[in-house]
């Protein structure tokens, strides 16, 4: 049995597998001794951790990991993966963008895939047919994009996304809302065809808690995996295990 411990900006998840099947999952604002302990007590099967993480490292939490179960791979530039990494700035690329484009190729093997995160950022990642992760890109997710309008001006307030969303606003909290929306949804389409120009039969797939705003609004067929870095997590944990 395995857990994966994904900490992001925002939130902290965990998914306990058995196999490749999620058995339970949680969310948290933070995780550490008495998260862990209930984990522990709800599911004491589990023999293997792995930890992605895009903030500091917190040492008491990798403690208590190991002190917890018998093997745990914190994950980093080192890690060994089932992908070709070809990104050139290994040490700065984020944990979970290369989970999440493992999970990509482990669900779509042979195939081209986009991935799109949409979160505190929106991050943009390519693998191609031979499972090599040739890089993407990374722009700033909603609520930056909301908070930076408010925060840097003197007058204009603080909202946020909606689905209904005008193309021309006449009230400025609408405009704000439009140009944010729109601005993201123009930028995911561009961004969508110039790479389907360049990959035949490519499959995008939409992961992350702001996917729900887009995915339905694109000309493209999109998959939307909110399992999807835990998927990679999951794949990157078996490779590890097996080569012990």
């Amino acid at each position: 049995m395995h857990l994966c411990i994904d900490i992001g900006n925002s939130q902290v998840k965990t998914a306990v597998y058995s196999g490749t099947r999620i058995i339970g999952k949680s969310c948290w604002d933070a995780i550490g001794r008495p998260e862990l302990k209930d984990i522990k007590k709800d599911y004491p099967n589990i023999k293997n951790v792995i930890l992605c993480s895009v903030r500091n490292d917190n040492p008491d939490l990798i403690t208590s990991l190991r002190e917890n179960f018998p093997f745990l791979l914190v994950m980093d530039h080192e890690t060994a993966i089932p992908v070709k990494n070809l990104y050139k700035s290994k040490t700065t690329l984020g944990n979970d963008r290369l989970a999440a484009i493992t999970g990509a190729n482990n669900n779509y093997p042979g195939r081209a895939v986009l991935v799109v995160d949409v979160g505190t950022a929106i991050t943009y990642d390519i693998i191609n047919e031979s499972g090599h992760y040739l890089g993407g890109n990374i722009s700033p997710g909603i609520a930056m994009r909301f908070r930076s309008l408010h925060e840097f001006t003197e007058r204009l307030p603080l909202v946020g996304p909606r689905d209904d969303v005008p193309l021309l606003a006449n009230n400025t909290e609408e405009s704000i809302i439009s140009g944010v929306m729109n601005g993201i949804l123009f930028e995911m389409q561009l961004f969508i065809d110039r790479i389907e120009e360049k990959f035949r039969d490519l499959v995008i797939v939409f992961t992350g808690g702001d996917a729900k705003y887009f995915d339905k609004k694109l000309k493209n067929t999109i998959f939307v995996d909110p399992d999807l870095i835990f998927t990679g997590l999951n794949r990157i944990l078996t490779y590890n295990v097996r080569q012990k």
